[in-house]
């Protein structure tokens, strides 16, 4: 009957260890799914603060080159009102005054001169 009872205690010890693990296991799970959870939280996180600073600087690369396009556009429609109307284009204006020097300008002011006359002779 000795050998019985031990038996018996050995067996019951090793339903409580297994019951043991078993509750261990039933709150480890729930909690590396947690754990597994934030670090993807944090990993998506970093992602998305990746991909909006990606997207902020094409935003910013798309205006400065819609105000350069305007700007182009602006200053072609000068230039070509100014044709029309027989008045020298705003950029050949800028040119003439860095090309020329100050005694250049001042004799032009005296003698103008038209440029259609130069190309015809």
């Amino acid at each position: 009957m000795n050998l019985g009872t031990r038996a018996q205690v050995r067996q019951v010890e090793s339903e409580g260890v297994l019951r043991l693990l078993l509750l261990a296991l039933a709150i480890a799970m729930p909690l590396m799914t947690l754990v597994y959870l934030k670090v993807q939280s944090v990993r998506l996180g970093y992602r998305m603060s990746e991909v909006q600073a990606r997207i902020g600087q094409e935003q910013e690369t798309q205006r400065k080159l819609m105000l350069e396009r305007s700007r182009w556009q602006r200053d072609e429609e000068i230039q070509a009102y100014a044709v029309k109307s027989g008045m020298q284009p705003k950029k050949q204006s800028r040119l003439i005054q860095r090309a020329f020097s100050a005694a250049d300008q001042r004799e032009a002011k005296l003698r103008p001169v038209n440029s259609w006359e130069d190309l015809n002779r």
